[in-house]
């Protein structure tokens, strides 16, 4: 069985021989205009390879999947200040996560034997606990300290998965999903993006009745989204951020930028004041 994210790490050696590589950049977001406005532009990562996966623990402080000497560990940037979270494995650590009521960081471990799991890090320690065992955890977020919603590699497939701690027991909805999950703010719900239907539609789910509601269609090729604190519903294509307005998605802010041309992924602030946008950023070929 072929792994996706033994895929996705093929992938992005790939860019790297492509001479192309991510970068990931932090902006405060000045909301007090009439149009948003991001500025005070940071590249938290600057570094060659996969840069990726961002998720912010607090304002100025955020955790990233990036690659160091030529394997992908979490790094933790804060305040201007980048290290490794965590104690060099064997594998690649993939999508970390805070843990929701939990000391310590949840990451995707993709090991050199093809083994893929879900571990639980805490810093400077070597012993990684395994939180799923019986299943291969591609994406997923934190629904509350006992339970995670996300998408499980199911024979090639991403299925929509809910993965309970305290029981042990994993419920899969067998719904083919992306890979960008969501707390939405305010609620007892998640969002993901289902890909069964066309155009494939970001939902609601909430986990403890299986409850779902369509939210709004996506454009073709966007595959991530995210929240506001406010509630609003953010979309990236290409080289601008798009925000639900209604039942349409109207401009949020576009980049002239050329190291901003193509978003793949985007993280809040709790706060709502700064975005970290991931970029896939072409190197000039050597000579």
């Amino acid at each position: 069985m072929k792994n996706l994210l033994l895929l996705l790490h093929l992938l992005s050696i790939t860019f790297v021989r492509s001479q192309s590589d991510t970068e990931i950049f932090l902006f405060d977001i000045d909301a007090t205009q009439e149009k948003p406005v991001l500025n005070n532009k940071r590249n938290i990562s600057q570094n060659k390879g996969y840069d990726n996966q961002p998720q912010f623990l607090a304002d100025n402080v955020i955790i990233y999947a990036g690659t160091r000497e030529g394997q992908t560990e979490i790094i933790q940037y804060t305040r201007g200040t980048s290290k490794q979270f965590n104690i060099s494995t064997q594998g690649g650590e993939y999508s970390p996560q805070f843990m929701m009521g939990k000391r310590g960081i949840s990451a995707v471990r993709l090991d050199p034997d093809g083994l893929q799991r879900l571990y639980h890090y805490l810093p400077r320690k070597t012993e990684t606990p395994t939180l799923v065992k019986d299943a291969v955890v591609a994406y997923y977020t934190w629904d509350d300290k006992n339970t995670i919603v996300g998408a499980d590699i199911v024979e090639n497939n991403l299925h929509l998965v809910i993965h309970h701690f305290d029981s042990k027991e994993k419920e899969d909805l067998k719904i083919a999903v992306g890979r960008s999950f969501h707390k939405i703010p305010e609620t007892p719900l998640v969002s993901f993006i289902d890909k069964t239907s066309q155009p494939w539609m970001v939902k609601s789910i909430d986990p403890a009745t299986k409850k779902m509601k369509n939210i709004i269609p996506l454009d073709e090729g966007v595959e991530d989204i995210n929240w506001l604190p406010d509630g609003r519903l953010l979309a990236a294509k290409g080289n601008t951020i798009y925000v639900k307005e209604k039942n349409n998605w109207k401009v949020f802010y576009s980049f002239t930028d050329t190291a901003l041309q193509d978003i793949t992924r985007f993280a809040i602030a709790p706060s709502g004041n700064q975005i970290a946008i991931v970029s896939t950023i072409s190197q000039p070929k050597s000579e």
